[in-house]
Formats: structure tokens, C-alpha cells, sequence
């Protein structure tokens, strides 16, 4: 199936978040699906933007993520949060979840996309963001949430957080945040635990690595436990680590999942 793919820039009041849309050939409207990336593990490469990768690291990029789900009938956005690739701002947790939001709000304008079938699908952080933002927008229709964070575990002050963050470039103004302690406050407000019951009815699927050295896998068994048990499917996925693009496996069981769960190419014609 042949695939579109088109730059674009989303505000995120008053923030430019640098994005792209795959496209499915034919006409929608389609189902779709918004990708959302974690922290980087470090600095991106110079110019560096959608994929948040070097050109030499494995695994696929989130252009190509995209892609593969355009092929398979998903209208695919992907898009760099605040603070990181050629977005612009700085990055704290709140602030990631009223970009998803501003994303969504642009894809529900798009006229190519099934404005019933809008999914999200979010690795690590960008999986906690995820959940927090479906449980406060029912307009998303299904959750995938690969390694998704149940908690905040900080062994670090506020400082050293910030300095942390400085130096993988995703602060980049000397002056942000006003409050150190208010910055990592928030990442106890974005509390995913009460957030995840409230993605019902609508379906949700948890991919975890059991062999994952960074979110612990128990992180998915506390969230599963914490979801709807009639709408909530955990995956753990045999001797996967926490890197979702790197694990072709997982790439392609989750685009599969969104496929099936928002029943691409039998369009329903829009919504209410």
C-alpha cells in the first residue's frame, strides 16, 4: 500500500513541536495512531529530530514506525515532545502531556482521519504520558503502552535531575524551571497508577520486556492490576529489554494490536 508522509508542525500553546504524517493511500477517513517517544538517553545529533536516534543505532526510527503502520491502513503521527529534536521548549512532565494533547486535537481536525478509531501508542516515558492524557481525552479510542513507568522512583534531588536533563539537551534554557521543586513535582501529579483504571472501557494493551533493565517488569503487573481486568491485555514479551524500537517483535505486535483493535480499512465513516 502506498504511503504519504508530510511534515508538520503542531502548537502546543505557543510551543512548535516538529512532527510528520503517514499517510495510508486511498481514501479515509482512517483510523490513526499517535507515537509517542521517551527521554532520550542522551544528546540527540546535530539536526537530530524525529527518530531521537544517531543514524548508526539499531532498531528502527519512529519515520519508519510510522511507515510500516500507513502500510497497514493506520493514519501514523509522530511527533518530538518539548524539549527534544527541532521542537522547541523545555522539557517537564506536564508539559509532555499538553503536547500529546495539541496532537491529538490536530489529528481530530484532520479530514483523512476516523475520528472513532484515534489511538496512541507511547514507549517509557512516553507511555506514561500516554495513559495519563486517555484517561483525560475520550476521544482516544485505544492505549498501547509499551514499558510504561507505574511509579517515579528518584534517588536524586531536584538539582541533580535537572542537571541531568540539562545535559542530554532536553532543558535548554538557562533559566528553566523557575522551581526546581515544583518541576519534579510534577512528576508525581502525572500519576499514572489512578490514571490507568480510567482508560476504560476502551481497550488497553501493556507490553513490558521481562528482561527490562530500566522500567522493572513489575511495573506492568501493578498497572495490570490497577486497569479494568475486561479491557486491559498484558504482554510480556520473553528476553525484551526496554528499547521498543530496537525489538522488531515488539514493533510489529504492536502495530498488529492497533490494526486489529481499531479495525483499519473498514472505516466507519466518522464520528459523533
Amino acid at each position: 500500500m502506498p504511503v504519504t508522509t508530510e511534515r508538520i508542525t503542531i502548537d502546543s500553546a505557543g510551543i512548535p513541536l516538529s512532527g510528520a504524517v503517514s499517510l495510508p493511500d486511498g481514501p479515509g477517513p482512517h483510523p490513526a495512531v499517535v507515537i509517542c517517544h521517551g527521554l532520550p538517553a542522551g544528546p540527540a545529533p546535530q539536526g537530530g529530530d524525529i527518530s531521537l536516534a544517531a543514524p548508526t543505532a539499531e532498531g528502527l526510527t519512529y519515520a519508519e514506525i510510522a511507515e510500516l503502520c500507513a502500510h497497514r491502513g493506520l493514519a501514523a503521527v509522530i511527533f518530538n515532545f518539548r524539549g527534544t529534536g527541532q521542537s522547541g521548549g523545555n522539557f517537564h512532565p506536564l508539559g509532555w502531556a499538553q503536547d500529546l494533547e495539541a496532537v491529538l486535537s490536530w489529528v481530530w481536525d484532520r479530514a483523512e482521519v476516523d475520528i472513532d478509531r484515534i489511538g496512541v501508542l507511547g514507549s517509557s516515558m512516553g507511555a506514561r504520558v500516554a495513559l495519563y492524557v486517555a484517561a483525560r481525552r475520550p476521544e482516544v479510542a485505544a492505549v498501547l503502552s509499551f514499558a510504561a513507568p507505574a511509579r517515579s522512583r528518584w534517588s536524586r534531588s531536584a538539582e541533580e535531575m535537572i542537571r541531568n536533563a540539562r545535559d542530554i539537551g532536553i532543558i535548554r534554557d538557562p533559566d528553566f524551571p523557575p522551581s526546581p521543586q515544583r518541576w519534579a513535582d510534577e512528576y508525581q501529579e502525572m500519576d499514572v497508577a489512578a490514571a490507568v483504571g480510567r482508560v476504560a472501557p476502551r481497550p488497553l494493551l501493556l507490553m513490558h520486556g521481562d528482561a527490562d533493565d530500566v522500567v522493572p517488569p513489575d511495573d506492568a503487573l501493578t498497572l495490570q492490576a490497577l486497569a479494568d481486568p475486561a479491557s486491559t491485555q498484558l504482554m510480556m514479551l520473553p528476553g525484551a529489554g526496554h528499547r521498543f524500537r530496537g525489538n522488531v517483535e515488539a514493533v510489529d505486535l504492536a502495530i498488529g494490536w492497533l490494526v486489529q483493535t481499531l479495525r483499519a480499512g473498514t472505516p466507519s465513516g466518522g464520528g459523533v
